[in-house]
């Protein structure tokens, strides 16, 4: 069973495959790619959780 990180960037690379034309021989670079880019939003995803509570704690008590 893959981790849901796994499972992100094995969607990516496909994407990023089917975009190509669907050409064999890039795998690697697709992987790679998609690791970049899942480890990129991993990395942003807790900075916008922290905006969204800060957001929501502010509407609710604005002082």
């Amino acid at each position: 069973m893959t981790d849901p990180r796994e499972r992100r960037i094995t969607a990516r690379a496909f994407e990023l495959w089917q975009a190509e034309g669907s050409l064999d021989g890039r795998s690697l670079s697709h992987w790679l790619q998609a690791e970049k880019e899942v480890d990129e939003e991993l990395a942003e995803e807790p900075l916008n959780d922290q905006a969204e509570s800060v957001g929501l704690a502010g509407a609710v008590n604005p002082h």
